[in-house]
This record gives C-alpha cells, structure tokens and sequence, in this order.
C-alpha cells in the first residue's frame, strides 16, 4: 500500500520530461528508421545489387557474384567453401531469401511494423554480410556495424510504437504478448 502511494506520487521519467523533448527524440528515432528503411529496400529493389532483378532472382547473378567475388572477399575460407558448395547449387533458393529478406526488412522499418522483429531480421543480414563480403573493404563493414547498431537500438526502443503501425496494434490489442513482442 505505501509503495502505490510513493508510486503516485513521483513522477516517472516520461512525466519529467517536457513534451516537445519527448516528441524530438522519438521523431530522429522515427527519422533513423525511414533512413535504414532507405538502405534496406534500395538494396532490394533499386540499387545497382538490386535483388528483385530477375538475373539475380533466377540463380545465375548470386552464382556469379559468389564466384566473381563474394569467395574472394569472405572473411574465412570455411565461409567461402559454403558459398561454393551450399548457395552455388541453389542459387536460386538463397537468392529468393536474400530478396525476401532485405524488402521484409524495409517494409518494416518503413511502416513501423513489428518493428522488433524487422530489427533483428535486419542484424541477422548484415552479419551475413559482413561474413561474406567483410573482406571487401572497410565501408562495407561499417555500413553493417552501422545498421547493426541502429536496429539494436530500434529493439531497445520499441522504435514503431510513436510514428508507426506498431502503435495502432498496441492500442488494438493492448493486452496481445505476441503483439508486445514484436512491436
């Protein structure tokens, strides 16, 4: 019983800050996640590595860059032999799910939906990588590190709930533990 009322009466740390402090902060966490939005589906659909283009969805672009490339720049020889050995034969199933996966990844950080889960998708590709294309040099590393941080922060902060669809599912279901977990 006293602790509800000492509850009642300090103030939390949301009250203490002023309004217009709380709405900065959530708007440039809004506006790093449109940017690694930006990154992840320009990576899919429009940059020069498009996965959506069909050479590349068909097998033959993800075979050759991994025979071009991608085994000359892996950050171990055991990662390079799977490259040869695993994605070559099916190139086209690993090229579907690194397509699916970069566009799942921008939608989310877009919309703000599931924002959580989009998060880690997003840290389990850029470990990828930087895995297999780590050696090619320090701005491909760093863009990795980079989106790994941003989306560790994007989880620790719930980064949809303020300007995001996750925030309408939070509202809609407010008492859905799946919902909580993944917005």
């Amino acid at each position: 019983m006293i602790d509800a009322k000492r509850e009642a009466q300090e103030p939390t740390i949301q009250a203490r800050l002023p309004v217009p402090t709380m709405l900065r902060a959530t708007g440039a966490l809004a506006l790093l996640r449109l940017l690694s939005s930006y990154i992840w589906l320009n990576g899919a659909f429009i940059g020069p590595d498009a996965k959506f283009a069909s050479p590349f969805l068909a097998g033959p672009g993800l075979a050759s860059r991994i025979t071009g490339g991608f085994v000359h720049t892996a950050l171990t020889s055991g990662i390079a032999s799977w490259l040869t050995t695993t994605v070559v034969p099916h190139a086209s199933l690993f090229a579907w799910l690194l397509a699916l996966g970069e566009a799942a990844v921008g939608i989310s950080m877009l919309l703000g939906v599931f924002t959580r889960l989009g998060s880690v998708l997003a840290i389990a590709q850029a470990i990828v990588n930087i895995l297999v294309v780590g050696g090619a040099g320090a701005d491909t590393i760093g863009q990795n590190y980079l989106l790994i941080i941003l989306s560790l922060a994007f989880i620790a902060a719930a980064a949809g709930r303020t300007y995001g669809i996750d925030g309408i599912l939070l509202r809609r279901f407010p008492h859905s533990r799946v919902v909580r977990l993944l917005a």
